[in-house]
């Protein structure tokens, strides 16, 4: 059942980097976090399992950043947003692999927050590699892989939606390709 909840949770995340909007990125990435969760329940790996949901948390306030209160105190809300999770990682804390799971998560959470849909995706490519070393430490084998496939869609989605566009920007403007 776990490798299975994997499977649709990587699935899941792979989706998300493919949506063109912020919003419609962070929507889809709470399900795949809902499933990453019950994944790493019934893994026994409760480290990633509370970690991602302090994630899912995270992640749905991520939502509100436009919002007067939380531009007005970004930095603040950012700087708490990070002891939280350094806290509930440290707390859980039951190996070396750990901290695989922390720095994941942080890189993970602080994509979100960001405005740009192309840094969302290059602060996510940060992440994939500690959560592939924390999952392989885990047995998650469905996310191991589903971790190797995130870093080939955002390459994709950066090369669809990031690079493509820019190189197509400078053609209309005239530049010459040399």
């Amino acid at each position: 059942m776990a490798h299975i909840l994997g499977v649709l949770a990587v699935v899941t995340f792979l989706l998300s980097f493919q949506f063109k909007n912020r919003r419609n990125i962070i929507a889809v990435n709470l399900t795949s976090r809902l499933l990453y969760i019950l994944q790493y329940i019934f893994l026994g790996a409760f480290e990633g399992a509370v970690l991602d949901f302090m994630g899912l948390l995270l992640s749905f306030f991520a939502g509100y950043k436009e919002k007067e209160f939380v531009t007005k105190h970004f930095k603040a809300i950012m700087v708490i947003i990070n002891l939280i999770l350094l806290a509930a990682g440290l707390a859980l804390f039951e190996n070396i692999f750990s901290i695989f799971a922390i720095f994941g998560i942080v890189f993970e959470i602080a994509a979100l927050w960001l405005t740009k849909e192309k840094n969302i995706r290059i602060l996510s490519m940060f992440a994939a590699p500690f959560w592939l070393v924390y999952n392989m430490a885990n047995s998650a084998y469905g996310s191991v892989v589903g971790n190797v496939l995130v870093m080939v869609s955002i390459v994709i989605a950066m090369a669809r939606l990031d690079f493509n566009r820019k190189s197509s920007e400078q053609a209309t403007k005239g530049d010459l390709f040399i």
